[in-house]
C-alpha cells in the first residue's frame, strides 16, 4: 500500500469516527497501528487504574468528564487489513470563521500573572502555554500530515489518533514519560530550549535551572517507590529545529503492576506544569484561561506483556472540523522574561505549522 493510499485510509477512518492510533517511535523505520473494532474506548477517571489495562493510552492534562483518560483496545494492528467501503467526501465547504489568537500584548499580561508567584517565592516554576488557531484548508489531510511529520521529525515520537470522545490529534513530541518492558524501565527529564546550532551548544542559567528542577522532581518521585535510577546527562538533544537539555534515568522495577501508580506520580512533570506539583497544577487550571485538553497529557502503548512506550503530548495540534488548534508552552523561573518566552512558544508552534502547509 502506497503512502497516498495509507493517508486516504487514515482520513476515511477519521470520517467514519473510528477509534484508532498510528505512531512511529523515535529513530524507528516503521509505524505501528492499533484500532478498536467495535464499541467505544475504555474511559477511566484515575491514572492508577492503568495497572489493569492494555492498549493505546490517551491521557489529558487534567481528567474531567469532557476529557477522560481513554484506552483504545488493539483489536486490529495492521492498517493494510482494513477495508472501508465508504467513499471520501471532499466537497464539504470550510466554514469561514473569525479567528482571534492571543497576541504578544495579551501574552505579556498573562506572563505577569504567572510570574508573580515565582517572583514572590511561593512557586518555583510554572509552565505557561498558549494555543494558535488556523483555518483548515479544504484539501487538508490528517494522514498526509502524519507522514510528513514522520519524514521531518525522525528523532521524535510522531502520532495521529482519533476517538469519538477526544476528536483528532496529531503531534511530534520529543519527551518520553515512561518506557520499558519486564523489570527494565526508563524515563527522561527534558527541559530547556533554544534554537539548534552546529557545534557545541552553551546553556544559560535559566535553562540549566529549569532542567535541574525537572530532574530533581523525577528523582524524588521515583524515590517514593524505593527506586534509585542510573543517571545519564544532562546532554543536548535535537528535536526538529530546536535543542533541549535531556537527562536519562534508567531503573529496575521489581513489580510491574505499579505502572499506573508510577505514571500518576510523574504526571504532570515540572516540564509541563511546575513546582510544587499540586500548587502549580491548581494555579494553571485557575489562571491560564482555557482547558489544555489532551495537550501536555500523555499517550502511547501500554502493554504489560510486551513493550510500553508512553510520551508527553507536546508539539501537537487538535484537528477540528474547520480549525486546527496548535499548542505550545514554556517554563517560567525567576530569570524568565516574556519576550524570550514568547519567542520560544513561537518556535515550538513551527513544529506543526511546518507540516500543515
Amino acid at each position: 500500500m502506497t503512502l497516498k493510499d495509507s493517508s486516504r485510509k487514515l482520513d476515511l477512518l477519521i470520517e467514519n469516527n473510528a477509534s484508532f492510533a498510528i505512531f512511529r517511535l523515535p529513530d524507528d523505520s516503521s509505524t505501528k497501528f492499533v484500532m478498536q473494532s467495535r464499541g467505544y474506548p475504555i474511559q477511566i477517571t484515575d491514572i492508577e487504574e492503568l495497572d489493569e489495562n492494555n492498549g493505546f493510552v490517551i491521557a489529558p492534562f487534567r481528567i474531567t468528564e469532557n476529557t477522560p483518560l481513554l484506552i483504545i483496545r488493539p483489536d486490529i494492528t495492521n492498517l493494510d487489513e482494513i477495508e472501508l467501503p465508504l467513499k471520501q467526501d471532499r466537497t464539504e465547504k470550510i466554514k469561514k470563521e473569525r479567528i482571534r489568537n492571543i497576541d504578544k500584548k495579551d501574552y505579556s499580561k498573562l506572563f505577569e500573572k504567572f510570574y508573580k508567584p515565582i517572583n514572590e517565592g511561593t512557586l518555583q516554576k510554572l509552565v505557561l502555554s498558549r494555543s494558535k488557531n488556523i483555518l483548515k484548508n479544504k484539501d487538508f489531510s490528517a494522514g498526509e500530515c502524519f507522514y510528513r511529520a514522520i519524514e521531518k521529525y525522525k528523532h521524535s515520537y510522531v502520532y495521529l489518533f482519533h476517538t469519538p470522545k477526544s476528536g483528532t490529534w496529531l503531534g511530534s513530541t520529543p519527551e518520553m514519560l515512561l518506557a520499558g518492558r519486564g523489570n527494565l524501565w526508563h524515563t527522561v527529564a527534558l527541559a530547556g530550549t533554544q534554537n539548534h546550532k552546529k557545534g557545541k551548544m552553551a546553556w544559560d542559567d535559566k535553562n540549566l535551572r529549569e532542567q535541574h528542577l525537572v530532574t530533581s522532581y523525577i528523582l524524588n518521585q521515583l524515590s517514593s517507590f524505593n527506586i534509585k535510577p542510573e543517571i545519564n546527562g544532562p546532554y543536548t538533544t535535537k528535536a526538529g529545529n530546536l535543542a533541549h537539555l535531556k537527562t536519562e534515568l534508567n531503573f529496575t522495577l521489581p513489580d510491574s503492576t505499579n505502572l499506573g501508580r508510577i505514571l500518576k506520580s510523574l504526571h504532570p512533570t515540572p516540564a509541563v506544569s511546575g513546582l510544587p506539583k499540586n500548587e502549580a497544577f491548581s494555579f494553571i487550571n485557575e489562571h491560564e484561561g482555557r482547558d489544555r485538553r489532551y495537550y501536555t497529557g500523555f499517550l502511547g502503548m501500554l502493554d504489560m506483556s510486551s513493550d510500553t512506550n508512553i510520551y508527553v503530548n507536546l508539539r501537537c495540534m487538535e484537528i477540528g472540523k474547520n480549525l486546527l488548534t496548535l499548542f505550545s508552552g514554556s517554563g517560567l523561573v525567576t530569570s524568565s522574561n516574556y519576550r524570550d518566552e514568547w519567542k520560544e512558544t513561537e518556535q515550538k508552534l513551527k513544529t506543526m505549522t511546518s507540516i500543515v502547509y
